[in-house]
């Protein structure tokens, strides 16, 4: 099987800097591995929401405007704002996107001696059984594959079946689904949303399931701060 392509390095900020300062180079980070960009905001806000809660809102949106497409720093923003414990939720935010078993479990479900490809061309594509590609988001009609795009456009014109990493905070639902897409055209971020066409399966944490599944699994909070026009 064709090892997982290795993930950016996550953004490293050291306690010591205000939390402010933190959350902007995590904005900065683009490219990064979005779990763990997630992971290192939901530290800062953490930070924030003990300190100057009332900038919090203010955070997130502009966190969300460097980083439009980022579905689990959506996810975590979302669960912060909606919390009325925001130090206690962000704090556990991180820690679920630290400690997500997402990978361990796509690797369990595999079907056994299969060609797996998680990365490569049209060539390799071709001589694969499955492909595994990972999204950096997903929402009730699609996902955004980021770097894995060709890599699905490549298995859907062969036909080999595909199966989606979506990771904590991955997959979300409707109205941040409507204002990731939203906000990545408003600031030229490139999307571009994919249908389900070719996608067998969703892995997360939970196992593989249908896509419509996945969509039907998240529980989050859509908080108005959000979801309106900003």
């Amino acid at each position: 099987m064709a090892g997982r392509p290795r993930r950016g390095a996550a953004p490293v900020a050291s306690g010591a800097v205000h939390p402010i300062e933190r959350l902007r180079f995590v904005a900065r980070s683009r490219g990064a591995d979005a779990e763990l960009v997630a992971a290192e905001a939901a530290w800062a806000l953490a930070d924030l929401a003990a300190t100057e809660p009332a900038a919090l809102v203010a955070a997130c949106r502009r966190l969300l405007e460097h980083q439009p497409d980022c579905g689990p720093l959506w996810w975590t923003a979302a669960c912060v704002l909606g919390s009325p414990d925001p130090v206690a939720e962000a704090a556990r935010c991180a820690e679920q996107l630290v400690d997500d078993p997402t990978e361990g479990v796509l690797e369990a479900s595999l079907p056994q001696g299969q060609r797996v490809v998680r990365r490569g061309g049209v060539a390799e594509v071709a001589r694969a059984e499955l492909v595994v590609i990972e999204a950096r988001a997903m929402g009730p009609d699609g996902l955004a594959a980021g770097d894995d795009r060709g890599l699905l456009r490549a298995a859907r014109a062969a036909g080999v079946p595909v199966w989606v990493r979506a990771g904590v905070g991955t997959v979300l639902p409707v109205r941040l689904w409507e204002g990731l897409l939203r906000l990545s055209e408003r600031h030229g971020v490139p999307c571009d949303p994919e249908p389900f066409d070719g996608v067998c399966f969703v892995v997360g944490p939970g196992g593989p399931v249908a896509p419509a599944a996945a969509v039907a699994r998240v529980a989050c909070p859509e908080p108005a701060t959000l979801t309106g026009t900003w």
